[in-house]
């Protein structure tokens, strides 16, 4: 019997808002702002319905809310979107929301407004968290958050987990994955890949190579076995390569050996070798921390 591995693409079914606009004031280096620039925005209540109702209307499954955050690692906006948030899931949008950090307070509120994915990265070094993102926080901290969002009783807890974040260097990893593993039940766990971007401070850092992937995966795989393990879309897949193709699929060849169940946006070339493993494609209109159950909600087809 043929294994599945499970190929993503959010476009056009899942597109992503930012809450916060092109506002953050924690200028990471990795990020600076970058990506809130490619999102839609919508910075009021009203503005969110609107959008996701238009959305839905154009064919949306869900959508993915995210955006900037306050100087703490709080997300922008997060509170007083709340009731926003409840009237999108009423439409039978599945919402997945990168959070920042939550107390168990604002865990539970997120939870009543109907969030079915909750994500954050889970950073595993202090020193790393300080370099990369300048907050004063702990390993800990982050957990603290997955651990009120798993209380609440928010459906589906998906960390990402970044190597390489470190400036490159793989720092903090495995200890990300070993505090998850003594608190929650991860629904699928995100591996991302530091990736140097073009107006960031990290935009000529030399980016993990495949083998640090494959490590971190392998340790995900082996502490979670049977938790799906997805290589995020958020990796080195173009220009900051230089074109070169080879780095390209290293990276992703790294995360199929060490045990990962699908990808978001793999090359052709990624496809051809996991077929040539022996396994069925599955394509999937959703990011891919859709949950296994939810597949019937959106397009999909092998």
């Amino acid at each position: 019997m043929s294994r599945v591995f499970r190929a993503y693409n959010v476009w056009p079914d899942f597109p992503s808002i930012s809450i916060s606009g092109e506002a953050c004031s924690l200028d990471c280096r990795h990020c600076g702002g970058v990506y809130l620039k490619d999102m839609a925005q919508a910075t009021t209540p009203n503005q969110l319905v609107t959008l996701c109702t238009r959305l839905k209307e154009e064919g949306a499954r869900g959508v993915l809310l995210s955006g900037g955050c306050d100087r703490q690692g709080q997300m922008l906006n997060l509170e007083k979107m709340l009731p926003a948030v409840r009237k999108i899931h009423e439409m039978d949008l599945i919402i997945k929301l990168h959070t920042g950090f939550v107390d168990a307070r604002m865990a539970r509120k997120i939870a009543e407004a109907g969030v079915d994915i909750a994500s954050m990265e889970m950073v595993g070094d202090s020193k790393t968290i300080k370099l990369i993102f300048g907050i004063d926080a702990t390993a800990e901290d982050y957990l603290d958050t997955f651990i009120n969002l798993w209380n609440a009783g928010i459906p589906h807890i998906c960390p990402h987990v970044c190597v390489g974040l470190h400036e490159g260097k793989l720092k903090g990893e495995t200890t990300a994955l070993e505090l998850l593993k003594t608190e929650i039940k991860p629904s699928t766990i995100a591996i991302i890949v530091l990736r140097p971007t073009k107006g960031t401070k990290l935009a000529r850092i030399r980016p993990p190579a495949g083998e640090d992937v494959e490590k971190t995966v392998a340790y995900a795989r082996k502490l979670f076995p049977k938790t799906k393990i997805i290589l995020g879309a958020l990796r080195p897949r173009g220009s900051e390569l230089k074109g070169n193709l080879e780095k390209r699929l290293d990276i992703e060849i790294g995360a199929l050996e060490g045990g990962i169940d699908g990808a978001e946006v793999p090359s052709k070339e990624m496809l051809a070798e996991v077929l040539s493993r022996g396994f069925k494609v599955k394509k999937i209109q959703a990011y891919g921390v859709l949950p296994v159950e939810y597949e019937d909600r959106v397009r999909s087809e092998f």
